[in-house]
């Protein structure tokens, strides 16, 4: 008797499905979809459609649309570029994360998947150093995927989907929809006094990589957004960071925000 040939990738996305999530395939070791993935923010696609597609690519990652498609919004923290330290300062303020769905990323990362709180939030890059949070127009790429380091990703013990639920978003990473910057989740007043006032030790990477993704995201020449931050960090952070950590932060959410930009596009 011959036995059908697993196939993981294919297995997980009609589960993803069943959950009411919207699965779509990616190109092996990568998050480079491999198909037009816009009108799956619409609408979810069929079985048949998954079916169709991993059996194409049997290779392929998985990736899930994030947002309303999905009712999913997922913190993304990559330790290589602080997301750890910045996690962490950013819970001392504001209190632990509650216990919800989380991944293990293949090169040493966190994905922690929250419920979507209706309305439109916006994806945003560079919230602190780090820290991402994929909403409305995003992706991220899910469990048995394999990164390009060769690691899969994997539902952490006791975080599965089939283990535990999703919890609401904390309020202090929901992006505002009314009243303030949508990009940033900050009102004007936020960026006015942090220009006056500065910073004190502990905020001042996580501010200067938000103070960053604000400016970006509003289209700021990154040039000139580096000269201002190594002026405003000289002035104003208390006390002042290296000019050359000031760059490296700068770089960081440059590098960031162009790559979210480039799978958006996609």
């Amino acid at each position: 008797m011959v036995r059908p040939v697993q196939n993981e990738s294919l297995d997980a996305a009609l589960g993803y499905l069943a959950l009411g999530w919207t699965p779509i395939p990616a190109a092996a070791r990568s998050k480079r979809p491999l198909i037009l993935w816009r009108p799956y923010q619409e609408r979810s696609p069929t079985e048949a459609e998954l079916r169709d597609w991993f059996r194409k690519w049997p290779g392929a990652n998985v990736l899930i649309v994030t947002g309303a498609r999905s009712g999913l919004i997922v913190l993304d923290i990559d330790p290589a570029h602080g997301g750890a330290e910045s996690l962490s300062e950013l819970e001392a303020r504001h209190g632990a994360l509650p216990r919800t769905i989380e991944a293990e990323t293949g090169g040493g990362g966190r994905h922690i998947y929250f419920a979507h709180p209706g309305g439109e939030v916006r994806n945003r890059t560079g919230m602190a150093p780090g820290l991402d949070l994929r909403a409305d127009g995003g992706v991220i790429v899910a469990p048995p995927s394999i990164h390009p380091s060769g690691r899969p990703y994997l539902w952490r013990k006791g975080h599965s989907p089939e283990e535990t639920g999703l919890a609401p978003l904390p309020d202090w990473l929901l992006v505002p929809r009314f009243g303030g910057d949508e990009r940033t989740g900050h009102p004007l007043s936020h960026w006015r006094e942090l220009v006056r006032e500065g910073v004190e030790a502990g905020r001042r990477n996580a501010t200067l990589a938000s103070f960053t993704g604000h400016l970006l995201w509003h289209g700021v020449d990154t040039d000139v957004i580096m000269e201002l931050m190594l002026a405003w960090n000289r002035t104003r952070c208390r006390p002042p960071l290296s000019d050359d950590e000031v760059i490296r932060t700068v770089r960081s959410i440059e590098q960031t925000h162009r790559r979210h930009q480039d799978d958006d596009s996609r």
